[in-house]
């Protein structure tokens, strides 16, 4: 169980993901959290990488995002993301139980696809042809653009997630931004560091070349009829269905 963007088992990580965001939710402390979930996570990987979250978490006082992006063998990228915003907007328990919903649909769609690339090898080597490597390039393609798609909707969530939650505009914009990666982060930070308080976000976002055009554009609507949660909620939805219309396409080429 590599990474939740790597399309391997990710039923391990559902579940103790599912287990954290019961466990939060109900008022249990950090550490007893912890010590709960240690005591009952079967996969020995991420058994391992509990027992150092509490080790971290719990004597060395680090936060559990910064804890668990010591550990990308089991919580990728956009999953410490995920944390953090949860950490920040003090919504930590919906952020984990957001999260385990995106890792079932990405689990779904992983072993959709797999099952149909392994379909496309049987009938090519019963008809006696080769593993039509060009079309599996091309779906290559089609599944990385769906999961860049897939990260641009995380980072509509995210922002709409601490946003609601009460965190400053700056620094929920800051924040979902790290589920886009480190050198997005910085562009953001140093492009959102120079606006004033009153001063519109949507133009930072144009810039943000991995970002598609309707985000900004949605964010400008929101920002001009003072519904910006609202507006990123939905653009997180379009951007979705534009991920999963790439991975229908690309299923659909088998």
């Amino acid at each position: 169980m590599k990474s939740a963007e790597r399309g391997q088992d990710l039923m391990p990580l559902i579940t103790y993901t599912r287990k954290f965001a019961a466990l939060i939710a109900g008022g249990v402390a950090l550490w007893r959290c912890l010590e709960l979930l240690q005591a009952t996570t079967k996969d020995p990987l991420l058994a391992a990488a509990n027992a150092d979250l509490t080790l971290r978490v719990c004597e060395r006082d680090e936060t559990l995002s910064a804890a668990m992006g010591a550990h990308p063998e089991c919580f990728s990228l956009t999953y410490v993301a995920f944390v953090h915003a949860g950490e920040i907007g003090g919504v930590l328990d919906e952020t984990l139980a957001d999260l385990a919903d995106w890792m079932e649909q990405e689990q779904s769609s992983a072993e959709h696809l797999r099952d149909r690339i392994l379909l496309a090898r049987i009938a090519a080597k019963a008809l006696g042809e080769a593993a039509i490597p060009e079309d599996e390039r091309e779906l290559q393609a089609k599944v990385d653009a769906a999961r860049r798609a897939q990260r641009v909707a995380s980072f509509c969530r995210l922002f709409e997630r601490c946003l609601t939650a009460g965190v400053p505009l700056k620094l929920a914009l800051t924040t979902a931004a790290e589920v886009l990666g480190d050198e997005v982060v910085d562009q953001v930070e140093h492009a959102a560091g120079r606006l004033d308080d009153n001063d519109p976000i949507a133009p930072v976002l144009e810039r943000v070349a991995v970002l598609q055009p309707v985000v900004a554009d949605m964010v400008r609507i929101g920002e001009e009829t003072g519904s910006l949660a609202d507006m990123l909620r939905k653009a997180a939805q379009f951007v979705d269905a534009e991920a999963a219309y790439l991975l229908h396409q690309a299923a659909g080429a088998l």
